[in-house]
């Protein structure tokens, strides 16, 4: 019996799957990489214990294990690098556990995407203390888990994490053995942030608990338009004190031009309705009606743009937290109907975005820096884009930002645009007549190559600058990026935790390479 026959034979129930066209398409992200391998087999557990059954037989028969969840990584998150690997498939763990709207916390499988999280809690009026990627139809909370999500992750009350020896571990008060329950995360040492951020590299998680609050009853939206990078950014450092605003966002001007004919179409459409129908209540209604009367364009001449969004306890609030903030974005910017944002809040999720208007290929890079340095980064980013445009036209590459910030921090995403063949992971992501509409695509000689290279530079002269990442996968240069006596912390973790080297190698940037 051959060795994946026999890793297979081990599993028992736990459906497996070898053929090579579904182990091709759980191998592949949305992006392209060197050195790819296609996995052995696709494991598609229902419980912990099934998690555990697979990861003691993968140790048994020395197959590394990558695991999966929505399959939305762009920086080579799960992707095998050898030959003999498995990936889990964590969508089949989706339960939610347990929703205590006194104790105010949710408890959930990790292949639960954010959809289901926001479904369970509605009927509560609650929402999750966490920031959810606008992937979230299809992301799940393990993946977000594992890849981090800026500012996002101290809602998180504890883990259930699956150890690379087999052993099913809680974290938190989680793990109390008397009744144990994650209404808090601090109990003795932080074992719950030991494995966020963690690309998977130091055990699978296979359930989560956050903190759930009250959804704010009342939400008011800005919209202003910038003529610089810089003036946005700049603005952005000033509204940083004010932990009251909810959600800020910054596009460029291709992504002002396009957001809202890709990802919030229908919810455009919706908000303009609703603005047309009550046109006779506010200015600010009769301003977007008016608005609406340009469908999808009602953005044409914006070049820069930042939304916001005010959420409190009272109507009365939340129009003082937006009368303060206002002011401030004027100084370098001009007010505009806030129809984008209240669309963004209709729609919640939408997978449109992972491609352009006309089915380009897409891809980010994300890089996080101290909100003091917002400006010097929009010079430098913007900088590295006019020393590449006469190369990026020449080859069709078109480049889009999205920015944002927290009290602390300021994140740039800048994304290319290019047109190429699509894969089965696109096709089955999308709605089926996009997914008809966009399977004959097929890219120029030499587009890929080009592309891995510009966005390789893009990730170099960040690197120089000292960014951090979320999403770092195989991707970003993390141990170059660490102290000599920090990464070697962080290999110590790894081989206590996995002293084998079977959980995701070659994530976190080869925080440790496979063993002899």
């Amino acid at each position: 019996m051959s060795n994946l026959n026999s890793f297979i034979a081990a599993l028992g129930p736990i459906p497996a799957v070898s053929d090579p066209s579904e182990t091709s398409y759980y191998s592949n992200d949305l992006f392209f990489w060197e050195g790819h391998k296609t996995a052995s087999c696709v494991v598609k557990p229902r419980t912990a214990a099934e998690v555990a059954t697979i990861v003691r037989a993968a140790q048994a028969h020395g197959m590394a294990i990558y695991s999966r969840g929505g399959g939305m990584s762009y920086t080579n998150g799960y992707g095998p690098d050898r030959e003999n690997a498995a990936i889990i498939d964590m969508t089949g763990l989706n339960r939610v556990i347990e929703v205590d709207p006194v104790s105010r916390y949710i408890a959930v499988d990790c292949g639960c995407t954010w959809a289901q999280v926001v479904q369970a809690l509605a009927p509560h009026g609650l929402v999750a203390d966490f920031a959810p990627p606008l992937s979230g139809s299809h992301s799940t909370v393990g993946g977000a888990l594992s890849q981090n999500v800026p500012g996002g992750m101290q809602g998180v009350l504890g883990l259930e994490v699956v150890r690379a020896d087999g052993d099913i571990v809680k974290t938190g008060a989680w793990a109390v053995a008397r009744n144990g329950k994650p209404f808090t995360r601090n109990y003795g040492p932080d074992l719950t942030g030991l494995f966020l951020g963690d690309n998977g590299t130091l055990g699978i998680k296979t359930a989560a608990a956050f903190h759930v609050k009250r959804k704010a009853p009342h939400m008011t939206y800005a919209s202003f338009a910038y003529e610089t990078y810089e003036d946005m950014a700049a603005t952005m450092v000033e509204l940083s004190p004010y932990d009251f605003i909810a959600r800020r966002t910054g596009l460029d001007p291709h992504e002002s031009q396009t957001i809202a004919k890709v990802s919030f179409k229908d919810a455009v459409a919706a908000v303009a309705k609703v603005a047309g129908a009550e046109n006779s209540l506010t200015g600010s209604m009769k301003a977007m009606a008016e608005m609406a009367k340009s469908g999808l364009n009602f953005m044409d001449g914006v070049k820069w743009s930042m939304h916001l969004k005010v959420e409190s306890h009272s109507e009365r609030a939340a129009e003082d937290g937006m009368a303060i903030v206002k002011p401030i974005c004027a100084r370098r910017g001009r007010e505009f109907p806030p129809i984008l944002p209240r669309a963004r809040e209709a729609v919640g999720f939408s997978i449109r975005k992972f491609l352009g208007k006309d089915g380009e290929r897409w891809v980010a890079t994300s890089a996080i820096f101290p909100i003091a340095r917002a400006v010097e980064v929009a010079r430098a980013t913007e900088k590295f884009f006019r020393d590449n445009k006469a190369d990026m036209d020449r080859h069709g590459v078109v480049h889009s930002y999205i920015s944002n910030y927290g009290p602390q921090y300021f994140l740039t995403e800048p994304c290319f645009f290019w047109q190429d063949e699509l894969t089965e992971l696109h096709f089955r992501a999308l709605p089926p007549e996009d997914a008809d509409a966009f399977r004959k695509l097929t890219g120029k000689s030499g587009i890929r190559d080009y592309v891995q290279a510009l966005r390789f530079r893009l990730r170099d002269m960040l690197f120089e600058m000292g960014a951090v990442h979320v999403q770092i996968g195989g991707f970003y240069r993390f141990r170059e990026s660490l102290d000599a006596s920090t990464l070697k912390l962080v290999e110590d973790l790894k081989d206590l935790l996995d002293p084998t080297g079977l959980l995701n190698p070659g994530k976190l940037d080869r925080v440790r390479g496979p063993r002899a």
